[in-house]
């Protein structure tokens, strides 16, 4: 059963999952919020510019190259947990739209 897309609730379910996870508690909290709205944003200008929100493939790879590009240059004080931080993103956004029917696998 498909679900509608909710950001609020993707935010909420990734957020979750990064808690569970506790690899990233070491971080302030307003810190790891402005880092979540901030892969979120460029994760949304990614699939903007790209197409895949008019049905076009997301590549991952070059995703991880853009998300883990901008959020070091967002976030210089944090550039050791960047790389990271994109990986988890991308496996938890993924979990999120597998949970709502949204990902059609090949």
């Amino acid at each position: 059963m498909e679900e509608e897309y909710s950001l609020e609730n993707a935010k909420k379910f990734i957020k979750q999952r990064f808690m569970e996870q506790g690899d990233f508690l070491i971080l302030k909290e307003e810190v790891f919020d402005a880092m979540l709205d901030r892969i979120i944003a460029l994760d949304e200008e990614f699939m903007e510019t790209n197409g895949v929100n008019d049905g076009e493939v997301y590549d991952d790879e070059k995703a991880f190259d853009f998300l883990f590009e901008g959020m070091q240059k967002a976030f210089d004080e944090q550039k050791m947990y960047c790389m990271r931080f994109v990986e988890d993103y991308m496996d938890y956004s993924e979990a999120y739209l597998d949970s709502i029917g949204a990902i059609e696998w090949d």
